[in-house]
């Protein structure tokens, strides 16, 4: 390949670098999820009771809810129990089979290489009990039974995420969810064993900044996930754009001017994911509401910028995910300042199931505090309302002086907001502004 000195084929570079990092970055992050969780070096390691990880086509289990030592993934729930299974469709196909579950809220996603998700079954499809879920490639010779459905996959790798919803602060709950958890079932081809060989090695110990940044390292772990996805799904210019990028690096004395283009390109796509997460679709009194849930389509801005702030979300018929980085004057929430929410009486976050409010830093995970608390939800104890029976949130780095029944603990620096509705009843539904202290006081705060 001929690569010529000329502002054209730098400003190539740059450009090709920008939109596979955009058009990529999903892929690489949810490989990168997967290769946490199964730890395909030492598959069978012990795991921390907050990770549902598990060696590759196994089925792991939380047992405690998340917190601060749960690293892997980006804004985990501290609502449910998690099972989780990632699992390699080119073994074979897997079933499920899940416990009756009553009345308790829980689901099954079925989530793709490329962050996308398939199928969500649970409650709200089939209430207390689903019928065995069948998950195989799409195209693949597969035998289902009268009672199973089938789940047609488009990639190789595929997670299989079950949550089940728990009450905070209660044992006897959390010990009930635990038995539903070893009631469920995955049947499917075993788990390999320990990855020997130098490119899963160079894989799995790549640094997470190298493979974002690095123009080699990038190339490298994209490379690595485009070869589980059908050929049908990578457009042409993807992989042309990967072969020109390729070529500039290994082009004698231009190959240090591709380099640094390179690396600009793959910054600037990052940088313009990172602004997305504020306007991932209507935005409301500083909050950024994705309506489509998952239904992205040609919008790859949008799926990568999902996919950093909240990957893996279910579709919108199961719940919504608003965002808020900024105060009612659009000014970036800190740690620096104390800040009211207030959720009107007759203006509750709209949910069938649960709703809860979390707090994440920046990089998208639970920050450490005194009191051990990450959400305040609709199952949160000792919640005090207002004598006009509004639910007033403080977020603060400290106790606010009236006491911390609805203290939500922020981290130092600059942090994000999630509400969560799962089973949203409301589309149309604002979430209320998050006003900045003065004075100490607590003001009366409002819904626009």
């Amino acid at each position: 390949m001929t690569v010529c000195d000329s502002t054209a084929d730098v400003d190539e570079w740059f450009r090709d670098a920008r939109a596979l990092q955009i058009w990529g970055f999903p892929l690489v992050f949810a490989q990168r999820l997967r290769l946490r969780f199964t730890s395909p070096l030492e598959p069978h390691v012990d795991r921390p009771l907050t990770s549902a990880g598990a060696a590759l086509n196994t089925m792991g289990h939380q047992r405690r809810l998340s917190d601060p030592t749960l690293t892997a993934g980006v804004a985990p729930n501290v609502d449910t129990l998690y099972s989780l299974a990632f699992v390699d469709l080119d073994a074979g196909s897997v079933a499920l089979r899940m416990p009756d579950l009553g009345d308790r809220y829980y689901s099954v996603q079925i989530g793709e290489a490329d962050s996308t998700t398939i199928a969500v079954q649970g409650q709200r499809t089939h209430g207390s009990r689903l019928p065995t879920l069948r998950i195989a490639r799409a195209g693949s010779e597969v035998v289902t039974a009268d009672d199973e459905l089938l789940v047609a996959c488009r990639t190789r790798h595929v997670m299989v995420a079950v949550r089940i919803l728990v009450r905070p602060d209660d044992a006897e709950d959390l010990r009930r969810v635990i038995a539903l958890q070893d009631s469920i079932v995955l049947d499917g081809p075993p788990a390999p064993g320990p990855a020997g060989d130098a490119a899963a090695r160079a894989l799995v110990l790549r640094e997470r900044d190298d493979e974002l940044r690095d123009p080699e390292g990038f190339l490298y772990s994209l490379d690595h996930a485009v070869a589980g996805v059908a050929t049908a799904d990578v457009p042409p210019v993807v992989r042309e754009s990967m072969a020109r990028l390729r070529g500039a690096l290994h082009t004698g004395e231009q190959s240090t001017r591709a380099r640094s283009q390179f690396a600009a390109g793959l910054s600037d796509g990052l940088d313009a994911i990172a602004d997305r997460v504020g306007s991932l679709g209507r935005t409301t009194n500083g909050w950024s509401v994705n309506e489509l849930g998952t239904d992205f389509g040609d919008d790859h801005l949008l799926r990568a910028a999902v996919a950093l702030s909240q990957i893996y979300v279910n579709p919108a018929d199961e719940a919504l995910y608003p965002v808020c980085e900024v105060d009612e004057d659009g000014h970036q929430l800190s740690g620096e300042h104390s800040y009211d929410i207030t959720f009107a009486a007759d203006r509750m976050p709209p949910a069938r199931f649960f709703w809860s409010l979390t707090v994440y830093h920046k990089r998208g995970l639970l920050c450490q505090n005194a009191i051990d608390r990450y959400a305040i939800t609709d199952r949160t104890p000792g919640l005090t309302m207002a004598d006009d029976g509004s639910l007033v949130v403080r977020l603060a780095t400290t106790a606010p002086a009236e006491g911390a029944s609805n203290w939500l603990p922020t981290p130092s620096g600059d942090f994000r907001l999630m509400l969560r509705l799962y089973g949203p009843s409301d589309r149309g539904w604002s979430p209320p502004v998050v006003r900045r202290m003065s004075g100490g006081s607590s003001p009366t705060v409002g819904l626009r």
